[in-house]
């Protein structure tokens, strides 16, 4: 009995924390270079030295929900010149907010399925509620 309602505690503890998800079609985009810009300094300041970090790969998707998705590697630097390897990032934009954002190298695999799966044509992502 114990463990039935551990168990159905546990069940309800996960459904709490499931976000509802929508499907969305991708297209690959050229980006206006004010665009380029605005993503690229919003992935930057999350590092501890933005004026270092550098985009040797950028990709940029509409959604059809009308969110932009960026994807690529990020490169951090420091004072003395040494070069972190390129992280994935995948950034997720609605005009001029950040709906997810990713670049941390413990979770590339993620920014890299992510993107990888904006490249098929379709890409799963949170719905997030205007109220």
């Amino acid at each position: 009995m114990k463990k039935l309602l551990i168990a159905g505690a546990c069940l309800a503890a996960l459904s709490a924390c499931s976000l509802d998800m929508q499907r969305v079609r991708t297209e690959p985009v050229t980006p206006t270079s004010q665009e380029v810009f605005w993503a690229k300094n919003r992935l930057a300041e999350q590092t501890s030295n933005p004026g270092f970090a550098q985009f040797p790969e950028f990709t940029a998707y509409a959604l059809s929900n009308g969110d932009r998705l960026y994807c690529g590697t990020m490169t951090r630097g420091s004072n003395s010149g040494a070069r972190t390897e390129p992280i994935p990032f995948y950034l997720r934009a609605r005009g001029d907010s950040v709906m997810a954002l990713n670049w941390v190298s413990t979770s590339s695999d993620f920014s890299s399925s992510k993107c990888r799966e904006a490249a098929s044509g379709k890409l799963r992502i949170n719905k997030i509620s205007d109220e």
